[in-house]
This record gives C-alpha cells, structure tokens and sequence, in this order.
C-alpha cells in the first residue's frame, strides 16, 4: 500500500535539495511537452505574486545505508525545473512576467527575492513508491478529475500571444460578465470567458464567421503562431471599445435576459463593431457599409433592441420576426443562424424593426 504524505516546502528547500544532489528528475514520468519561455514566465510571476500552483508529486526514497532522502519528481518536473533555473539565473522574464519582465533572480529587489525563496509548494509525497505505485496513483486521480473542455484543453495546447491578448482581454473584461451575467463565475472557472473573448477577436479580426468547436479552433491554428504585436494591442484595442459602447450606449437593454446571453452577446457584439469602425465581410453575405455610427440614431437603436427581445418571449410573435427567433433558437454556432441574427440587429441598430 502506497504511503502518501502532503506537505508544503518552500522554493528554498527545493533549491537545498537540489544543490545536495537530493532532487531528482524521474525520465520515465517525464511528459513529452517542453514548456516555453511564455509559461516559464508566468509560473515565475505566478509565485511572486503569491499564487497557488498545483501540487508537486514527489517520490522519497530513505536509504538506510547511507541515512539520506532522495526525492524523485514524478509530477511537477517542467515547473521545478523552470524555480530552480530561475533561481541559478538561467532564466530572464518575458513580457509574461508583466512586472518582473527582463528581470533575472540577482535583479530583484530584496523583498521579491524573499518572496519567491519563501513560496510554499504543496507536495504529496509516495514515500517508497514504485513505479507502478505510482501509475496506479496517477490512474485513481484522474479517475476523480472532471475532464477539460474544449477551451481548457485549447489553454494547453496553444502558447502564443494570441492565447495570452485573448486571456489578457478576458481578465479585463472580468466587470461586464459580471454586471450583466453574461457568464457565470462557474463559467469563468471553467475558461469559457476566453472562448467568447476568442470569438470577438475573430469578429474583428475576420468579420463574422461560423463558431462552434472548429471556428474556435481554427482562429487559434491561424494566429496564434503568428500575432504580431501591433495587430494584437489593436485588436484588444477594438474589442474593449466595442464593449465599452455597448455598457454605455445598450445599458439596459444588456440588463435584460436576451442580449446577457453569450450566443446573443456575440452578434450585438459584432454588430457593434461594424457600425463603430468596419469589420470585414467574413461570411455574410450582401454585407453592409460599416464604420455608420453618425448615422445611428441610439434612441430608436434601443427601442429596438428592446422589441427583438420581447419578441423572443411572445407566444405568437409577428411574422416578420419569426425567422430571426427560429435562428436564435437553433444551432446558434452556425453561419446560417449567425447571419440571420445579423442581418436582423444591424436593421435594428440602424433602421427600423
């Protein structure tokens, strides 16, 4: 029976252990995946922040002959490896480090050098395990653990800048999930403010497009690669415009149970952004002239905004509206839907409905 022990350690005693040749790296549990210089940063600025990191799994070993411990990682490898490089200054911080970018460890001020010497770990130790001790170990978590979705598994799969402006941007917008309840703090939890968030950059990146799994997919193969600087900050630029327009401008229409819907929220969204500064074609076809906002009249926008609405909820709504409702109730990711939806709130922004 595996013995298992949790414990928490400081970065210190992580470095101790390492200098005594009592830390070792297991190559057998060793994952494929290299981490890059992007989430080496980050832990770093996770730990001199004082945010929590997941738990360490350590093997010890004593040896009686010789009276020592010998610790054998066999889960937490990449981010020991990323502490103890940091610590040997082998590692200078990026621009994911935020304030601590291009700084090493001997580049810290005195109180930054404590913290991250002082961070406490969590540890669950496998004392005299074997390695199929420990398998069987790992086999019982993730027994227990609720799988990834698709915007969780994206977070891991994907390490660019435009996985980091995408999360940057959803942070930010942290005030309007909440105000209007477009995403709930479970949702949050579970990373799907940044699939919505990924969505509006690809709004304004590329108009308006079909969504769903291999849309969300798609745009994070094509930038997230390649996203320069400048296209990034302007991107997040216009998506926080937009947003601040609709707070402004649609406060109370956004207050109500129809437009607070993330599926709805896109296209009002991208609507938006079209009238404020142009958006391209994308799929939508016969698109129309953006980039109009003088030529809006708010007022009768609202009023509008507010007639689609109710008639979402009307048991026997006019007929005009009864493509635009079968459209919000159908597979709402698809283009077909999307332009329909469209079509309509750009109707309602800037004519009559």
């Amino acid at each position: 029976m595996v013995k298992s022990i949790p414990q928490q350690y400081q970065v210190a005693d992580f470095i101790e252990w390492n200098d005594k040749k009592q830390l070792t790296l297991n190559p057998d549990f060793q994952r494929r995946s290299v981490w890059t210089p992007d989430g080496k940063s980050y832990l770093i600025d996770t730990i001199l922040h004082g945010f929590p990191m997941p738990t360490v799994y350590l093997r010890t070993s004593i040896d009686p002959r010789t009276q020592r411990s010998i610790r054998d990682i066999v889960d937490g490898q990449q981010r020991l490896k990323a502490i103890l490089d940091f610590a040997k200054g082998k590692l200078k911080l990026n621009k994911r480090a935020k304030d601590y970018a291009g700084l090493e460890y001997s580049a810290l001020d005195e109180d930054a050098q404590e913290a991250f010497l002082s961070y406490a770990i969590s540890v669950e130790q496998l004392l005299n395990a074997t390695d199929e001790d420990v398998l069987e170990t790992f086999s019982r978590l993730n027994s227990y653990t609720v799988p990834l979705n698709p915007q969780e598994l994206r977070n891991a799969r994907f390490r660019g800048d435009f996985k980091w402006k995408v999360r940057e941007m959803a942070l930010e917008l942290r005030d309007f999930w909440t105000r209007y309840q477009v995403l709930s703090t479970r949702d949050r939890l579970r990373m799907v403010d940044d699939e919505l968030t990924a969505e509006m950059f690809g709004v304004i990146l590329e108009g308006v497009r079909a969504g769903g799994k291999p849309g969300i997919d798609r745009l994070y193969e094509a930038y997230d690669p390649n996203f320069p600087q400048q296209q990034a900050d302007r991107t997040k630029e216009r998506v926080g415009d937009t947003i601040d327009f609709i707070c402004g401008e649609f406060d109370e229409e956004m207050r109500g149970d129809y437009w607070s819907r993330p599926t709805q929220t896109l296209i009002l969204f991208a609507a938006v952004a079209h009238a404020l500064a142009g958006i391209p074609t994308g799929d939508i076809e016969d698109m129309p002239k953006g980039s109009c906002l003088s030529e809006i009249h708010l007022d009768s926008a609202r009023a509008n905004l507010a007639v689609l609405a109710d008639a979402v909820t009307q048991p026997d709504p006019p007929e005009r509206f009864v493509e635009f409702i079968r459209a919000s109730a159908a597979s709402t990711q698809r283009i077909k839907s999307r332009r329909i939806r469209f079509a309509l709130v750009w109707q309602a922004l800037t004519g009559e409905v």
